[in-house]
């Protein structure tokens, strides 16, 4: 059998090692193993090319296609009782994942960065840093806490949720209602 080169040396040496291929309870000699060769053989292609337009950058796309597989690793067993299209469905699912999780890390990284680089502006920051808490302060507090969380530290409504322990729908709707007051508050915010 020719086997199919993997670029990532990582994914490489832990695949050589027998890594994607050892299960508790299986004889050694049983030929219905799935792994994580045979999944890259059958859906790698396809799967780049995903990623290639998800992330528009080959080698992102590179990336996203070795951390799925390295979460395909810690789920044989699962996508073995899968039929092709639902592995070919999950893997694409589990890319995407990977793929929003990374641009939502992106934008908290950069909020952050913005968020520096406005401190270091200096005493015109302050003015407005201190112009911006005197508007937030106005706001009511089941709106502030969401849209500070939203708009100043980029999380999503799932993560705001999480922390304030309620569902991500009320989160929404918190946010819609802010985003309501605001408007109809505008005029007294702005003088």
């Amino acid at each position: 059998m020719v086997q199919k080169v993997i670029k990532r040396p990582l994914l490489r040496r832990y695949i050589d090692r027998g890594g994607a291929t050892s299960r508790p309870n299986r004889a050694p000699g049983d030929m219905d193993l799935l792994t994580v060769d045979d999944l890259y053989d059958q859906f790698g292609e396809a799967l780049r090319r995903y990623a290639v337009g998800l992330a528009q950058d080959e080698d992102r796309a590179d990336d996203l296609v070795q951390e799925t597989l390295i979460r395909v690793m810690t789920h044989l067993l699962l996508l073995e009782r899968l039929n092709p299209h639902q592995r070919q469905a999950w893997l694409y699912k589990t890319l995407r994942n990977r793929f929003l999780d990374g641009e939502r890390a992106r934008r908290r990284r950069e909020n952050l960065l913005l968020q520096l680089a406005w401190e270091a502006e200096g005493a015109t920051y302050m003015a407005r840093a201190l112009d911006l808490s005197e508007v937030l302060e106005q706001i009511p507090e089941r709106y502030r806490e969401v849209l500070e969380r939203q708009h100043l530290l980029g999380m999503t409504s799932e993560e705001i949720g999480r922390e304030l322990d309620v569902p991500a729908a009320t989160v929404r709707s918190r946010l819609r209602l802010a985003r309501k007051w605001l408007r109809a508050h505008r005029s007294e915010l702005i003088r």
